[in-house]
């Protein structure tokens, strides 16, 4: 009996020691494999993050950053998904139908792929870029919208609304409001003070040819000495009418001015034209006699 117990100890401690080594062998070996897997994520990371795949490119960093990983690795990896989730832009979709109501149940496609199947407010993560929506929800004719996403830029909200009746802008993408023009009140008080020294021109050219018949000399009191004037009868004719001629051509130049500003606001489509009309003219008293040489350019 003595002689059996011994013999069946050594095959006990040998068949033991073969499953030690062996689970040693394949601890090593997974090991091996972990770090391998590690070193390979961290570079094809990294190829992503440089071909502007951001959503990729955060799946290898996580893959990279784990505990079985080797420490420098797992600690770069981990510094990247940080970057990643700064960088990566994001959405917030909304659809409404054509009375301006939420829809929820809306099937969304980015890019020819599924995107969500409903719309509840929460922010969908995209890699920067150019990226081409598809809107579908049931009744309503599809609704398409390319936007340009950036880097960085979280939470854009993208609003489209269905149904021919809205204001669209590529394929049913809600458009801003038109606003309401405003009535172009400097045109007004411009083209007022134009029909204003207008008005004023005749009454002193009035005054003048009055001043000048009542004289009683035979010859009346023609510029440049009539036989009974005086020389300041002369000259208070002479300002009159100068005056007058002024008046009428400078008016007529700042009335235009106002009637082409006014144009010019309701033709921009803006509620004030940002550079108004500008007259510029030059009135200057002719060399004899009555009258006033001008000159009148007008720019806008």
């Amino acid at each position: 009996m003595e002689a059996r117990v011994h013999v069946k100890k050594p095959a006990r401690l040998g068949l033991s020691g073969a499953f030690v080594a062996t689970a040693l062998l394949v601890a090593g070996l997974a090991r091996a494999d972990a770090k391998s897997e590690c070193i390979a994520a961290s570079e094809k990371a990294q190829s992503l993050r440089d071909d502007r795949k951001l959503l990729d490119a955060r799946a290898q960093f996580l893959t990279c950053a784990r505990d079985v990983c080797p420490v420098a690795i797992r600690k770069d990896c981990a510094d990247q998904i940080a970057d990643m989730v700064k960088r990566t832009p994001s959405v917030v979709l909304h659809a409404k139908d054509p009375a301006g109501q939420d829809l929820v149940a809306v099937q969304v496609t980015a890019d020819g792929k599924p995107l969500t199947s409903q719309l509840d407010g929460r922010a969908i993560s995209l890699d920067p870029g150019v990226h081409d929506f598809r809107f579908e929800a049931a009744g309503n004719e599809p609704v398409d919208q390319k936007i340009v996403l950036a880097e960085g830029e979280h939470d854009r909200a993208v609003t489209v609304r269905f149904g021919a009746g809205a204001a669209e802008g590529p394929r049913g993408a809600v458009a801003p409001t038109p606003q309401k023009k405003g009535a172009p009140i400097g045109a007004f008080v411009v083209g007022g003070v134009g029909l204003v020294s207008m008005a004023v021109a005749p009454v002193l050219w009035a005054l003048g040819l009055g001043q000048k018949s009542s004289d009683q000399s035979p010859t009346g009191c023609a510029p440049p000495s009539g036989p009974g004037c005086s020389a300041s009868e002369i000259d208070s004719i002479k300002t009159k009418l100068v005056v007058g001629d002024v008046l009428m051509f400078g008016g007529a130049a700042i009335f235009a001015t106002g009637v082409i500003w006014a144009i010019v606001h309701y033709a921009s489509g803006h509620e004030e034209a940002a550079n108004p009309p500008a007259a510029l003219f030059d009135v200057a008293p002719a060399t004899y006699g009555r009258g006033a040489v001008a000159s009148t350019t007008i720019r806008w």
